[in-house]
């Protein structure tokens, strides 16, 4: 029975070790841990399916049943590149999940590509293109798809009363600022920085599985809980499913997406601020595209009522996904 388990490499990248030899970001440490437990969570609820997953050993253990998932541990001293190399070569597939922010995703899912084994990630030349908001909003725009005017700091800010500052491959939140007077502002550290204008809506995600051809799957339609500061932005969560109510407005939109960013496979999450639809509101505007496992992937299985796991495993690897084809509703 053992021979005949698919073996899954589970590699998030803040939990995975990627930063054994330095201090943990609690800031991202909440959603890392999420999407790491929905994950595994599913892989494990498929029948035949074993996972392996990547541990930077200064965290406590996470609950999963010990017969299905096997921890890899990463430990301070150690390179944590050549330990992922060493946990991919135990494994059939690996399943990398890591943020934009300075080419890492891309970089993540080159090493792993590297070691030989089918990789759950989206094309090279489309985790390039998402990675940055400026090339996304000038790529959807040219799609005719509405996306937030974006422009590197320093040009000709788009007209707006109130300006959007962040870092051009940010997530999470993380260094969004909210700016009135845009020509004295001084970035709090050195980067790639971008203007948007304050675009007024609620803000959201949507949850799309997109196939090696480009067909998407509208998985979800979820609300963000995003909370507004003096003068920043914070990100406290998902609301799987809560906008619902919204879907016949954007899966045109997921569509067009997919189209205007060849490569996107598997899950995708986009950021969007919802609007009204018509001439009063113009309708949603996208923020952002994550090429990646989202937190917006937390209880979406249980919002669904089915398990989407197997079906995204099935679009990189037909073989590790039949193994778990039986327990998956499609």
């Amino acid at each position: 029975m053992e021979n005949s388990l698919r073996r899954i490499l589970v590699c998030e990248y803040v939990t995975g070790g990627a930063l054994c030899n330095g201090p943990l970001p609690t800031d991202l440490m909440d959603e890392a841990n999420a999407m790491v437990a929905a994950l595994v969570g599913d892989l494990v609820a498929l029948d035949g399916i074993h996972v392996t997953l990547c541990w930077d050993n200064r965290l406590s253990p996470p609950s999963f049943p010990s017969d299905r998932v096997a921890l890899f541990p990463v430990t301070p001293g150690e390179e944590p590149e050549a330990r992922w190399r060493a946990a991919a070569a135990l494994c059939d597939v690996v399943w990398p999940i890591a943020p934009e922010s300075d080419g890492l995703l891309g970089h993540v899912a080159a090493l792993f590509r590297s070691t030989g084994r089918p990789v759950v990630a989206c094309a090279p030349d489309a985790i390039a293109l998402a990675s940055s908001k400026t090339a996304t909003a000038a790529r959807l725009a040219a799609h005719g798809i509405a996306a937030i005017p974006t422009v590197p700091l320093g040009a000709p800010p788009p007209p707006a009363t109130r300006h959007v500052v962040k870092p051009d491959d940010g997530a999470g939140c993380l260094d969004t600022f909210i700016v009135d007077e845009i020509g004295a502002w001084t970035p709090p550290h050195a980067g790639r920085w971008i203007v948007q204008p304050l675009v007024e809506g609620e803000a959201c995600s949507l949850s799309m599985l997109v196939d090696a051809a480009g067909g998407v799957r509208l998985l979800g339609c979820n609300r963000q809980t995003v909370e507004r500061g003096e003068g920043s932005f914070s990100f406290h969560g998902v609301e799987v499913g809560a906008m619902e109510h919204r879907r016949a407005a954007w899966e045109p939109l997921a569509r067009a997406i997919a189209a205007a960013i060849p490569g996107l496979r598997g899950y995708v999450a986009v950021d969007l601020i919802d609007r009204p639809d018509g001439p009063e509101g113009n309708g949603p505007v996208v923020v952002e595209v994550n090429p990646r496992l989202s937190v917006g992937y937390s209880g979406l299985s249980r919002v669904l009522g089915w398990n989407p796991a197997g079906d995204i495993l099935a679009l990189f690897n037909t073989a590790s996904a039949d193994a778990g084809r039986e327990g998956v509703h499609v």
